[in-house]
């Protein structure tokens, strides 16, 4: 009689069974791994694209954040000087504020508005006060407010802003990029110092990959110790602008771009 070596049908059937399933509990990590890869790349090219941007405006019409708008009494109109730039000095920059979607974005970080977390310098105001050390606020600001539970550190004469961004849409004017990313800048921002900046409204969101989902603020569990994982890398990531900078607002944006 004649050997013959094979599976039978119901053998196939199974181990095809157990890639099947094996596929459909690795696929999805594998593509939101990727995915995150593709916005973290994306990021940090539209992060770089903008400063370059702010640099060449300097260098050609000596103006950078710091400069744009007055006070907020007589604000001429600081968010047309950012169009402005952003058109001169950015590649086939078109708005997009009024075609942009307005619903299925999430602009909450983990359930909340996302928090600003900036550093500004503290000044010795002598021994007559107390503490010495106290939040610089620039000669000709007057509306500059202490942030709830901001101190000056001891050691390193700096102090922490902490303030909620704003989960508005219409907040924010957007900007289509040549190659799909957008970056969104709050509206009401003007005059975007470094000591200013988080109390002026000079925050805004890069889009890696424009109206395209999940657009959804990216949230690191581990952002405070600088870790963030592939799979928790999304699409939207808060910035903060001022002087000749655009950089990342929050632990977990900061995380991404820094982070390994």
């Amino acid at each position: 009689m004649t050997k013959r070596f094979g599976f039978t049908l119901a053998e196939v059937l199974i181990t095809l069974g157990i890639i099947g399933v094996v596929a459909a509990m690795t696929i999805p990590t594998l593509i939101s791994n990727t995915n995150g890869a593709q916005f973290k790349t994306a990021y940090k090219k539209a992060l770089s694209t903008l400063n370059q941007a702010i640099l060449m405006n300097i260098a050609m019409e000596d103006e950078d954040f710091s400069t744009i708008g007055d006070d907020k009494a007589t604000q001429t109109n600081a968010g047309t000087r950012l169009s402005e730039i952003l058109g001169q000095r950015m590649q086939s920059a078109t708005e997009i504020t009024a075609s942009y979607p307005t619903t299925g974005i999430t602009l909450q970080e983990n359930n909340a508005a996302p928090k600003l977390d900036y550093t500004i310098n503290c000044v010795n105001k002598g021994s007559t006060e107390s503490p010495n050390w106290q939040i610089e606020i620039p000669a000709g600001v007057t509306d500059l407010t202490k942030p709830d539970g901001a101190t000056c550190d001891a050691t390193t004469h700096t102090a922490v802003i902490n303030k909620s961004m704003s989960t508005e849409m219409g907040d924010y004017k957007k900007y289509s990029f040549a190659d799909g990313t957008a970056f969104w800048y709050n509206q009401n921002a003007y005059k975007c110092t470094d000591a200013t900046a988080s109390n002026n409204d000079c925050y805004g969101f890069i889009d890696v990959n424009g109206a395209t989902g999940p657009n959804s603020v990216i949230y690191c569990a581990d952002a405070a110790s600088g870790s963030c994982d592939s799979s928790e890398i999304t699409d939207l990531f808060p910035v903060i602008f001022h002087g000749q900078t655009v950089e990342p607002a929050t632990d977990s944006a900061r995380a991404v771009l820094f982070g390994k």
